[in-house]
């Protein structure tokens, strides 16, 4: 009997994952690097690393493993995520994904579009936003190189999912946000036991200053130096829809963008699954959601042109971004499968918001107001068909971002006395009566 040890089951972080990954690649200049780099720029060119995987094996590795034999949570497809260590896997996101896909019958109707779904991110654990898939996967990868503190830059849920994802895996966090926070995400940070710091600046400003001290502390940063692995968590919520909707991949996704991260790396996981053979998703097409505050990504799709920075002035805070990182990824992927994108305002942004509540149950962020909002008006400018499936994505919920809701004005101080009541009711009902005509 031979004594070598199966490389694909341990390696130098211990027993490992079956992950496919190789090594880091700048898709730019064709730089590799191996996976045990701590690097997230091209040293060659200066762009952002990815990660690139043996899809042979990933195809073969999946066909042995039944679904039922897998979680149900972002670490399903392990085989196409980068994470190799077993350790780290198994202490973050056991609960994270796995997020509701709901068919929006109500709100379609509304819109005109009758195989609407919302993919429900604000449901994801532990902290009620998508970003809890790609802070997993930087929280894992930080495990792996033995480290106990991370930082992040954030508008708003970044900083709340590395908060309660590092305090499930025992490491410090700390969190920076922008001028402009979303107050009740901080206190949320604080709650969780993190140090949170809100410096003097925009998010873009508050990156660059990030970034400069991560290269001067050599402290991770969940979206700065772990930006590769980081971003690979948001090609799991590609895999769930897919999976969701019985391998039958939809005609659209409509994504709300900030950095880009998730709606560029939904396409490479798009991508994947026709690599590994579990479902055919090229004519999936991508639309990006912006508020028209701060849209750089959508005014680059819909002029034809190039990305160029904007000062963000919007109320959807957690979206604005104004030099998005993976904004020219975004654009090529947008582009290569014929999708659109629309930028709408702040006060479409808050009807959207209450549309959906009416129709669905649904509160969700600003973000995903822009998402309705936008996916509304696509469909008025038939870039969505009627009878197409669509999958507008709620990326973050609205009880973080109350608020930022305009007020509403409602019957305060009531007499407790059943007339007065009765009156009341009436006109509520006369006023619902005249909001259906």
């Amino acid at each position: 009997m031979s004594d070598a040890v199966d490389p694909h089951l341990t390696g130098p972080y211990g027993p490992r994952t079956s992950s496919c990954a190789t090594e880091l690649i700048c898709r730019d200049c064709g730089y590799r690097t191996p996976l045990l780099d701590t690097a997230f720029k091209c040293p060659a060119c200066g762009e952002g690393l990815d990660i690139d995987y043996d899809y042979e094996r990933a195809r073969e590795l999946i066909a042995q493993r039944a679904p039922e034999q897998r979680p149900w949570n972002i670490w399903r497809f392990e085989e196409l995520l980068p994470i190799v260590s077993r350790r780290a896997q198994t202490q973050v996101g056991a609960f994270a994904g796995k997020t509701p896909l709901l068919h929006a019958e109500r709100l379609g109707a509304e819109l005109g579009l009758s195989k609407l779904y919302i993919k429900d991110d604000s449901t994801n654990r532990p902290s009620l936003s998508y970003k809890d898939r790609v802070v997993g996967m930087a929280v894992a990868r930080l495990l792996e190189l033995g480290k106990d503190e991370i930082g992040c830059v954030s508008t708003g849920n970044v900083g709340t999912a590395v908060a309660a994802l590092a305090a499930q895996a025992g490491v410090r966090p700390f969190i920076f946000y922008p001028g402009n926070m979303e107050k009740g995400k901080a206190k949320a940070c604080r709650a969780l036991g993190a140090r949170v710091c809100q410096l003097d600046g925009n998010y873009d400003q508050a990156n660059r200053a990030c970034r400069e001290l991560a290269i001067t502390t050599g402290m991770e940063f969940a979206n700065i130096t772990l930006r590769p692995f980081y971003a690979e968590g948001a090609k799991t919520m590609a895999f769930e829809v897919v999976e969701e909707l019985e391998w039958d991949a939809p005609d659209h996704f409509v994504i709300p963008a900030a950095g880009g991260t998730l709606s560029s790396r939904v396409h490479k996981g798009l991508l994947e699954l026709e690599k590994v053979g579990l479902a055919e998703t090229a004519g999936t097409k991508i639309n990006i959601a912006q508020a028209s505050g701060c849209s750089p990504i959508a005014t680059a799709i819909t002029s034809g042109g190039e990305i160029t920075p904007q000062t963000p002035e919007t109320a959807a805070h957690s979206i604005a971004i104004g030099a998005p990182g993976d904004g020219t990824l975004v654009v090529d992927a947008v582009r290569s499968r014929g999708g659109a994108a629309a930028a709408v305002s702040d006060e479409e942004n808050f009807g959207a918001i209450d549309l959906l509540g009416a129709t669905e149950g649904i509160l969700t962020e600003p973000a995903g107001g822009t998402t309705i909002a936008s996916t509304a008006r696509l469909a008025q400018e038939g870039k969505i068909g009627p009878d197409e499936t669509v999958v507008a994505v709620i990326s973050g919920n609205g009880l973080k971002t109350l608020h930022e809701h305009p007020e509403k004005s409602w019957p305060e101080g009531v007499p407790c006395e059943v007339g007065a009541m009765e009156e009341l009711l009436n006109d509520f009902r006369q006023a619902a009566a005249a909001a259906l005509h």
